[in-house]
């Protein structure tokens, strides 16, 4: 007698689209097994999103020119609501296809439209529409990308879009827009250029003392209190406060 089951006596293997199942063996199954040659194009599986999330990003990685593995790691964000994973999948969709597969990266961009940041879905619009290449540091930060150079954490990948036209623009509004993405050198300019036309408003002189300290700049600092102090006869006592943390940092 056979010491094995027929195929036809096997149990049949749960498929990777099945959401019930009355075992927990899904639970502990290796994602290559359960999608390796799955045409599913949603191959998330019960108890096993972080380890299919990962492996479809190792796949895209291995192979960037397998469309199926794509779209699969898309849709596998979208239905997360993995915002930032869904921004990389589809990055990587771009940088794989180049100026390929218009329709194909149109379809999946506007699908994803409504689980995107703005500054995302704007980026990757123009690049669509453009058909040119986004300079890596243009795009916003992306963190799980495994198809880009690999730039991340610079303070220049996402910038704030501030319209020029609009004169009454508060430059305390705009600065701080600069601080919340950590654009500091442009926070800085932005502060030092109004204060230089207006220099009694003390919001502003604070807000930029506050960065000074922050960022233990004491050569801009003096250069910009000499500035003040030939338009004004006298500057609030903060600054002095500022100048003493700031000279306290840089003696030995």
């Amino acid at each position: 007698m056979a010491d094995y089951l027929t195929q036809d006596q096997r149990p049949a293997l749960p498929q990777c689209a099945e959401t019930e199942h009355d075992l927990d063996l899904l639970d502990f199954a290796e994602p290559a097994f359960l999608i390796e040659e799955s045409p599913e194009l949603d191959p998330l599986c019960p108890g096993t999103a972080d380890d299919i999330a990962d492996y479809l990003a190792y796949s895209v990685a291995a192979a960037p020119d397998n469309l199926l593995r794509h779209t699969q790691r898309i849709f596998h964000h979208y239905r997360l609501n993995d915002y930032d994973g869904l921004y990389a999948a589809l990055l990587d969709l771009f940088v794989a296809l180049g100026q390929r597969g218009h329709e194909l990266r149109r379809r999946l961009l506007n699908g994803a439209r409504t689980r995107l940041r703005r500054d995302c879905y704007a980026c990757l619009d123009h690049w669509l529409r453009s058909e040119l290449v986004p300079h890596w540091n243009e795009l916003p930060l992306v963190n799980r990308s495994v198809l880009t150079p690999g730039i991340v954490g610079l303070l220049d990948l996402v910038r704030v879009s501030v319209d020029t036209s609009d004169e009454d623009r508060d430059p305390l509004v705009e600065a701080r827009e600069h601080i919340e993405y950590s654009q500091l050198d442009q926070a800085r300019a932005v502060l030092e250029e109004a204060l230089s036309r207006q220099p009694d408003r003390t919001d502003l002189q604070a807000e930029l003392l506050l960065l000074y300290r922050a960022t233990g700049d004491l050569d801009n600092f003096l250069r910009i209190r000499k500035k003040l102090q030939q338009i004004q006869d006298s500057l609030p006592t903060i600054w002095d406060d500022c100048e003493r943390y700031l000279r306290r940092d840089h003696t030995p």
